[in-house]
């Protein structure tokens, strides 16, 4: 859990500073968007093939190179001289990025029953919610010194938790299969998914959402930056806000509230519907009107993620 809430932590310092950092490069917003799209077309190409590996040699040595190549990525980001060096440390990063499939691996590992597994899988989203309630606040301190100092300090973070999860963490995958061949082909996974009638439909309406989402994270300090003019701080209590929200979802709402009187089916489709209203709405000339709309967009992209 620990190992989770650290890395939780850099991303939390970091999303609301890159685009402000990245200026000093004469990045455009196009290469903002660019810098993420990158580390995450990365990670789609590496994650099946982590999970693959981490069922056959264990969880505890390829979290152990996740961790690490999160450092290196870090530490390359905040110590970049140009352009090429920014992409390079998303790339690094992306290639082996497995720190939370493979944390969840641990949990599912570890959970007795179906119960325990749900409780774990839960706590990692609490754990979520209090790494962007702590990140950015921290990230806006930091980058009141300097705009790489947070990207250095969230390299020192995973470092820390690299040696964390080296001489504490054990292995938890007692079902090692040595002998079993890994797809060379990352796109397998998903083409097999996409195989299944029953579940197609619900793969295609997940993909649509996060890309959507992908999309608001990606823009979100730009347009807050021009819409209100808002600076790296600002823009790093906002998502602290969000981080409060998702806690307040994860501690209380979910469990007492949306799954005691609403209907799966009710559960299944409002998420989407109010997201859309939300960042619809969210572009408005009203900043508390605009950022209220925000927050009901991010609160049903966290309902989402853990209902479904």
């Amino acid at each position: 859990m620990i190992t989770v809430f650290i890395d939780v932590l850099g991303i939390g310092i970091i999303i609301p500073i890159l685009p402000f950092y990245v200026e000093n490069f004469s990045v455009s917003p196009f290469g903002v968007t660019l810098l993420f799209a990158t580390f995450s077309l990365f990670s789609f190409f590496s994650a099946s093939f982590l999970g693959s590996l981490s069922d056959k040699i264990g969880r505890r040595p390829v979290l152990l190179i996740s961790i690490l190549s999160t450092a290196l990525g870090w530490f390359i980001f905040a110590g970049a001289k140009n352009v090429f060096s920014l992409f390079l440390g998303r790339i690094v990063d992306g290639l082996v990025a497995g720190n939370f499939p493979i944390a969840q691996g641990y949990l599912v590992d570890i959970s007795k029953n179906e119960k325990e597994r749900a409780t774990n899988l839960g706590i990692i989203g609490a754990i979520f919610g209090v790494g962007l309630v702590v990140g950015p606040i921290l990230g806006g301190i930091l980058s009141e010194f300097s705009f790489s100092l947070p990207f250095y300090f969230s390299g020192i973070l995973a470092t820390l938790n690299f040696f964390g999860a080296y001489f504490f963490l054990p292995e938890t995958n007692k079902k090692m299969d040595k002998t079993k061949k890994i797809s060379k082909n990352p796109l397998s996974p998903i083409l097999n998914s996409f195989q299944d009638k029953k579940l197609r439909t619900r793969y295609l309406v997940w993909f649509l959402f996060g890309l959507a989402v992908s999309f608001h994270q990606s823009i979100m300090a730009l347009f807050l930056d021009a819409q209100f003019g808002f600076g790296s701080s600002a823009v790093s209590y906002v998502l602290t806000v969000m981080g409060v929200i998702i806690l307040l979802n994860q501690g209380v709402l979910l469990n007492k509230f949306w799954l005691r009187f609403f209907s799966e089916s009710f559960l299944e489709l409002w998420p989407f519907l109010s997201f859309a209203i939300g960042y619809i709405l969210m572009d408005m000339k009203n900043v508390v009107f605009s950022l209220w709309a925000g927050f009901i967009g991010f609160f049903s992209i966290n309902f989402a993620g853990n209902y479904h």
